[in-house]
């Protein structure tokens, strides 16, 4: 036994094998990685088309909706219908970017601001619809989880 050298495990993250970081060559997200990813990418796209819904019932019939005085934060329910339904294209579209089998690099960083700026847009949205609004927050607060959980556990 004399003579052998003992292994040392590695002192940082370069010298990590990548298939040891679960990582394959590409660089690309696997497992419970991309388990994650994938999720937030179904829920953004779930959000985003709800946004669309309530983008059109908005400009079609505001009525549907209740508010004090017509308007919410100055803004008229076409305006707001506008703004509901633009963002949820855009969310929907990046939710149904991550779903692909390698995640292009923009669409975690442009998720994760879509569905920040689609919190705030429900939190001002939340006197016309407050429970809808409540569920949309809870959903966008796992969409945000399971995008930013692995970011630095994957170089995408």
């Amino acid at each position: 036994m004399t003579g052998q050298q003992i292994p040392t495990p590695p002192q940082d993250r370069a010298s990590i094998p990548q298939q040891r970081r679960g990582e394959h060559e590409t660089g690309a997200a696997t497992g419970a990685q991309t388990g994650w990813i994938r999720f937030g990418g179904v829920v953004m796209a779930v959000i985003g088309a709800f946004a669309v819904i309530e983008g059109i019932l908005a400009l079609a019939l505001p009525t549907t909706y209740v508010s004090a005085d017509g308007t919410i934060l100055a803004i008229d329910f076409s305006g707001w219908g506008w703004i509901h339904l633009v963002l949820g294209v855009l969310v929907l579209a990046t939710g149904l970017s991550l779903l692909g089998r390698e995640v292009p690099n923009w669409a975690r960083g442009a998720g994760i601001g879509l569905v920040a700026v689609n919190m705030l847009v429900q939190l001002a949205w939340m006197p016309a619809y407050p429970i809808w609004s409540i569920i949309l927050l809870a959903l966008d607060v796992f969409v945000l989880y399971a995008l930013i959980v692995t970011w630095g556990d994957t170089q995408l």
